[in-house]
């Protein structure tokens, strides 16, 4: 019996989640820049601020292949070369978008062109580089092309050199730089500058259309019919011009404030083209199976039919979402400028107050009130002046606090409601209210405690407070005084605080997740399989179902944190942000992808169990603290208690009432067999005290 008693303890901590995908709620959208759009014969691709996007028809809905964002690019066959200012130069697969992608280097690149088997890459401090191994190694290629000569106390002097666009015509390289354009032949022998009719400025791009170049700088757009040797003006627009295309026999080109300009006779005449356009900063022009395309700065992807702009969305979804609330039946949330909420037919409609403002904080509910904290940028430095509103009808009207939060901080307060109280809350400063702002309460942290409250929370009715320094877990004690609540946590500072099942989390820099079932007066290590770069980023539970979010997905754990594992299928952004759960449903937001749902149902745990062993084991008080009752009709009944990781703790025969006295037992979460008649049967228990 011993040997199979310990072979289902090991069973049951090797706990995985079997689980179907998440499913994208279709929003919210918020704001797309669109950086860069491909076209390669059915594939169309689109890279933005929160990755890249596909699709294969123009009435496709968009597909997020990955959350690679990228700047310039050039096509050598099936392969796409990718490459920003932030993340160097990748690879793509067109056969394939999905397909995972090749890191090929992390020189910065602003622009990319190829002929032959050559790469060629321009940047704002390197310059001008070849590649002759398709981007393995790079040599620089700069003399000739106007150079800065730089100098740091730290490294000395040192050059930069300014590439902005490189076109290859014929046998010929041009480049943009900051002082006009230059021009080399393949063999990159020497640069000459090909400036007469240019102003020495910066230049924003150099394209090449039917052998003719052209070029833009600041507002004037000029041409080259040979070879940049001469350059004429032929248009300046009402703002800078960004990008160009030759699309039906006529030159279009986008502007950073006017939209779109197009003329269709040898660029002599120019008229607008912006029906139906909601956003007239634009990027890139682009024409896909022969319709016009254009991608602007905050409003995404439009195409031109019928006369008009349409917008060109579906699928395409790039929202931050700073924070989820659950309220009268419905899901809200907030990026940095809108708040939203999910109605009863899966839209997300926008709800935000009409409030003058900088950014939209965060969220939180109290019964059938939403609170929204507001960052308000005034001259009233060193402070700013956030305030709250609330609403109680679903974000139909907003309304502010009766009085406002008694101290001001330059960013939006982090709230918290439990209990029928708003907490509101930015560096040392705390204070809260039971009456919607009428009267608040000052409870601070003292001087003697870092002056950051990194997290809050009220766990078994005992505000919890996550504070900056070095094991700073304090908790407040019915004199109203904050007390150090940090035994058993090592040197490390307290970033987020969680609970379930009346265990409390902290997850402690560096050294991961811990847990407490005895009112933080204790800590055990809980960090096995959850994985973060920082900390975890917000929680939700059922039951004894624990869910967090961090910079790498969704993590999930039964088993009070002794084994977590991670639910991401199906999530291409992994970078989630608030948790919340509604109807038996879990909504998780993503930094750059919107919302994503998933039932809890469908998260099944697969532990493989020998028959014998029955869990419907009935046992109480549960949580307990000195003795718990077990549910059972046997006279001749065995028990038997292990912590969490198999190790026995206590073992006997069950007594005549069935009780067993546990005093001697550590706080904490345990498992429970008990056996009789050649069965086993099992439960967990918590003791808290």
């Amino acid at each position: 019996m011993k040997t199979v008693l310990i072979l289902t303890i090991a069973l049951l901590t090797q706990v995985n989640y079997c689980y179907s995908q998440w499913i994208q709620t279709d929003g919210p959208y918020g704001s797309t820049n669109v950086i860069a759009i491909v076209e390669d014969d059915s594939l169309l691709l689109t890279s933005t601020n929160c990755g890249y996007f596909s699709k294969n028809q123009i009435s496709d809905n968009w597909t997020l292949n990955s959350t690679l964002s990228f700047s310039c690019y050039t096509k050598k066959g099936d392969s796409l070369f990718v490459g920003s200012m932030y993340g160097g130069v990748q690879l793509i697969d067109l056969t394939n978008p999905n397909n995972p992608i090749v890191n090929i280097n992390s020189i910065p690149a602003n622009s990319l062109a190829n002929s032959d088997s050559c790469l060629y890459l321009g940047n704002e401090t390197q310059g001008f580089l070849k590649s002759n191994d398709y981007g393995n190694t790079w040599n620089s290629y700069n003399i000739g092309l106007p150079t800065d000569t730089l100098w740091n106390p730290w490294i000395g002097t040192y050059y930069q050199t300014k590439v902005t666009d490189i076109e290859v015509l014929s046998n010929y390289i041009f480049c943009g730089t900051k002082k006009g354009v230059y021009k080399n032949n393949t063999n990159l022998n020497n640069w000459i500058s090909v400036n007469s009719g240019l102003p020495l400025s910066v230049v924003t791009f150099v394209k090449e259309f039917n052998d003719t170049l052209y070029t833009a700088i600041s507002n004037s757009l000029y041409r080259s019919a040979d070879y940049g040797n001469s350059w004429n003006l032929v248009y300046t627009a009402p703002s800078n011009i960004s990008t160009i295309l030759a699309y039906n026999f006529g030159m279009y080109i986008g502007t950073t404030g006017n939209g779109v300009y197009y003329s269709l006779d040898n660029c002599v005449h120019w008229s607008s083209l912006n029906v139906g356009l909601s956003d007239l900063k634009i990027n890139v022009l682009a024409n896909y199976d022969s319709t016009l395309l254009c991608g602007t700065n905050t409003d995404g992807v439009f195409c031109f039919q019928s006369c008009q702009w349409h917008k060109n969305e579906l699928g395409m979804i790039c929202s931050s979402i700073r924070s989820m609330a659950v309220t009268n039946n419905n899901i809200i949330s907030n990026d940095e400028s809108k708040v939203y909420k999910l109605n009863l037919n899966g839209n997300w409609i926008d709800i935000s107050p009409v409030v003058t403002y900088e950014m939209f904080g965060s969220l939180a509910s109290m019964h059938d009130t939403v609170f929204l904290s507001v960052e308000y940028n005034t001259p009233s430095w060193p402070y700013d002046n956030p305030f709250i509103v609330f609403s109680s009808d679903n974000g139909i009207t907003w309304n502010n606090l009766f009085t406002p939060v008694p101290f001001a901080r330059d960013d939006p307060y982090r709230i918290y409601c439990k209990n029928g109280r708003l907490y509101a809350y930015e560096d040392e400063k705390m204070c809260y209210t039971d009456n919607l702002g009428l009267s608040w309460t000052d409870i601070s942290l003292p001087s003697q405690y870092c002056n950051m409250f990194n997290d809050f929370i009220i766990n078994n009715a005992i505000p919890y407070a996550a504070a900056c320094g070095n094991g700073q877990l304090i908790m407040l004690d019915n004199t109203q005084n904050w007390v150090l609540s940090n035994n058993g946590l090592p040197i490390g500072e307290p970033l987020a605080l969680a609970n379930c099942d009346s265990a409390l989390f902290t997850y402690i820099s560096v050294h991961g997740m811990y847990v407490s079932f005895d009112n933080g007066n204790n800590w055990t290590y809980a960090n096995n399989g959850l994985v973060t770069n920082y900390s975890i980023r917000d929680f939700a539970n059922s039951g004894s179902n624990l869910f967090v979010t961090s910079d790498y997905g969704v993590f999930a754990t039964n088993d009070f944190g002794q084994n977590w594992v991670a639910i991401n299928n199906g999530l291409k952004n992994l970078n989630t942000s608030s948790i919340k759960i509604l109807n038996d449903t879990l909504y998780v937001g993503t930094y750059g992808n919107g919302i994503w749902k998933h039932s809890i149902a469908d998260f099944h745990l697969n532990v493989q169990e020998y028959q014998q062993f029955d869990k419907s084991l009935k046992i109480y008080p549960n949580p307990a603290s000195d003795y718990i009752h077990v549910a059972t009709n046997s006279n001749n009944a065995r028990f038997k208690i292990t912590d969490m990781i198999g190790k026995e703790v206590m073992s006997g025969s069950l007594n005549s009432s069935n009780e067993i006295n546990i005093s001697g037992i550590k706080c904490g979460a345990y498992i429970v067999f008990i056996q009789f008649d050649k069965k086993v049967q099992t439960t967990k228990l918590l003791i808290n005290r």
